[in-house]
């Protein structure tokens, strides 16, 4: 579902998955908590959840954007993330599918370190 088509369901069966983990200012969520997204607004009774723990550094951008949320009456869940977390790197396997779907016809590996760079870069080479 497009984010143009969000309003035509009801609160209850809408799942966003958004960037903005580790409190980014211009990131959706933290847009979101501060009333700025131009589409999504929190509102009392959502849920969301940080999947994330927050890279050393960003502990205060994190808990801003948390406690914002807390304000507009979310539930936030973000500890003991445990059974929640995940790593924010995609693994060989989702690497192939995203570059099965988009098929592009240039490709560039930008983050990571070399080694990643370098397997990425090999990885695309030999999908085609």
């Amino acid at each position: 579902v497009s984010i143009d088509q969000i309003n035509k369901y009801n609160n209850n069966q809408v799942v966003i998955i958004t960037t903005g983990s580790q409190g980014e200012p211009m990131s959706a969520l933290t847009r979101m908590a501060n009333s700025e997204h131009r589409k999504v607004n929190i509102v009392e009774g959502d849920t969301v959840i940080i999947s994330a723990t927050p890279i050393p550094g960003n502990e205060k951008l994190v808990s801003k954007v948390i406690n914002q949320l807390f304000q507009k009456g979310a539930e936030v869940i973000y500890k003991s993330l445990a059974e929640i977390h995940v790593s924010g790197h995609a693994c060989q396997e989702e690497l192939k599918l995203l570059q099965s779907l988009v098929r592009p016809k240039f490709f560039i590996p930008i983050h990571g370190e070399y080694r990643h760079l370098k397997q990425h870069g090999e990885l695309a080479i030999s999908l085609g």
